[in-house]
């Protein structure tokens, strides 16, 4: 995936596809790119080169830069000094983890991160690793980082063979450890509820082929619903 370009996905969004390192493996990794009337979106930040940068400065003035979850914060520094003075947000417990960063928000009830006329979000507030999805609403995109995976041949290999391992592989699948991340399972159930009353044609994942579907929607549900053990 090295050489990768930001590159469109549908009107107002655009991917960069990317990786991380673990134990000396690669791991897939993947920001999202949205625009809104007020600015661009970044989702979950990967490295970027001067190259990316551009590329990003292209397409617009970036507005707001989010780390989605507990997890997706290894080039949140690196991004937020590059596109200075974009909002960031963070979700509650971050900077208890990896320490403060100036003037940040964090994630809540009251925070808005674009006009809910162009994106709607939710917050997993029930899940350990807090993790906030957006709904595009002219697209019917739903955008996530960690609620599902869709690992396919498109992988690196060692991640192939693990996802494998567990049973998390050939399609959009929730990984079963989720079910022990679940601290309040009504919250879970709003998940459900969140993403089954919106139309989805699309889920972008931060690990995983891009899914595509009429009925993207009802397999997040279905997915969500069987880890969760909501029926």
């Amino acid at each position: 995936m090295s050489g990768s370009k930001v590159e469109a996905v549908t009107d107002g969004i655009w991917c960069l596809n990317s990786h991380f390192l673990s134990l000396g493996c690669k791991g897939s990794l993947r920001m999202t790119t949205i625009s809104t009337s007020e600015g661009l979106i970044l989702y979950s930040p990967v490295h970027l080169d001067d190259a990316h940068v551009v590329q990003i400065g292209e397409l617009g003035r970036v507005s707001v830069i989010v780390a989605p979850n507990l997890y997706h914060h290894l080039f949140l520094r690196e991004c937020a000094t590059t596109f200075r003075p974009a909002r960031i947000l963070l979700p509650q417990g971050l900077a208890e983890k990896i320490g403060p960063i100036a003037g940040s928000e964090v994630i809540d009830g009251q925070t808005r991160i674009a006009p809910e006329a162009e994106i709607e979000q939710f917050t997993f507030a029930g899940h350990r690793i807090r993790e906030t999805i957006l709904y595009h609403r002219s697209s019917k995109t739903l955008v996530t980082s960690d609620l599902i995976y869709n690992y396919t041949t498109d992988q690196f290999p060692s991640e192939r063979l693990w996802f494998k391992m567990i049973g998390c592989y050939g399609s959009p699948k929730v990984a079963f450890y989720h079910r022990f991340s679940i601290k309040d399972k009504s919250s879970a159930v709003a998940l459900v509820e969140w993403v089954r009353l919106r139309q989805v044609d699309r889920i972008i994942m931060s690990h995983g082929r891009i899914f595509e579907s009429l009925q993207a929607g009802d397999v997040f549900v279905e997915a969500w619903k069987r880890i969760a053990k909501l029926s």
